[in-house]
């Protein structure tokens, strides 16, 4: 596709350790963008891979000009990456994809098709999930904490497959805080969101960073970032923010 200096989609997908599935994902995403027919770019965010995952990346870009690619200096984590690649995405449309092939490229489509109907963020809500019963418990209850706090029942907060508005990207941006969960403030910033069943696969290629323990500590994080958005738990989230004051990424490559 040729270089467009203003996409209309915007794709951003967090790398860590995924040198392996990076070839055919892209593969899979660049025909299924094209299918769509609108201006896109494609911004992978390294986030201080170990393995081949910065080089894959760069023989990628060079044969292909719709994408671009952010590497960071360490791992900060995959909302740091996401937060990275929507700083620099220029879409008006802003769709977050993980780079392991466990949920499908070709489901984003669907996720337009849900956006055209006047939401303004539509998450994937993953079927058959391919998942051990202790990853989806631990999911299960982040879930509903998530659900309760916010008042909008979110079924899959852990599905990375999301597409988003401009404006309420421009809004999870705004929002202060080195320790942001993307779901939770769409949820919050949106003015309609929606969910729609998408495909789930079994990993094929390394493992999960995201195992029972660490989504309980996310399920913490959440609960803090939720009382710092309510105006009654401001004090308390610029407290556990100082605590954990840190900066939220630091940026050692950017190829465009």
């Amino acid at each position: 596709m040729s270089e467009t200096p203003w996409p209309v989609l915007s794709i951003v997908i967090p790398v860590f350790n995924e040198a392996r599935s990076l070839g055919p994902l892209h593969q899979r995403l660049a025909r299924t963008l094209e299918t769509i027919g609108r201006p896109y770019e494609i911004i992978f965010v390294d986030d201080g891979s170990r393995d081949e995952s910065a080089d894959v990346l760069r023989a990628i870009r060079a044969r292909d000009a719709a994408v671009r690619m952010i590497r960071f200096t360490r791992n900060y984590g995959q909302h740091a990456a996401l937060f990275a690649g929507m700083e620099l995405a220029r879409g008006e449309i802003v769709v977050t994809l993980d780079a392991d092939l466990q949920n499908p490229p070709e489901e984003i489509p669907r996720l337009l098709a849900a956006l055209a109907g006047g939401a303004d963020v539509v998450g994937g809500r993953r079927v058959s999930r391919r998942d051990p019963w202790t990853r989806r418990a631990a999911s299960w209850l982040v879930n509903r904490a998530a659900s309760a706090a916010v008042g909008v029942r979110l079924r899959d907060c852990g599905c990375m497959l999301r597409a988003h508005r401009r404006s309420v990207i421009d809004r999870i941006l705004a929002f202060p805080g080195s320790r942001r969960y993307i779901p939770v403030l769409a949820a919050v910033f949106a003015s309609s969101m929606t969910e729609i069943p998408v495909g789930h696969s079994a990993r094929e290629y390394g493992r999960s960073r995201y195992g029972p323990l660490r989504l309980l500590r996310l399920a913490f994080d959440l609960s803090v970032q939720v009382l710092a958005v309510r105006p009654i738990g401001a004090r308390v989230g610029r407290i556990h923010q100082a605590v954990r004051r840190r900066p939220r990424y630091v940026i050692a490559e950017v190829l465009e």
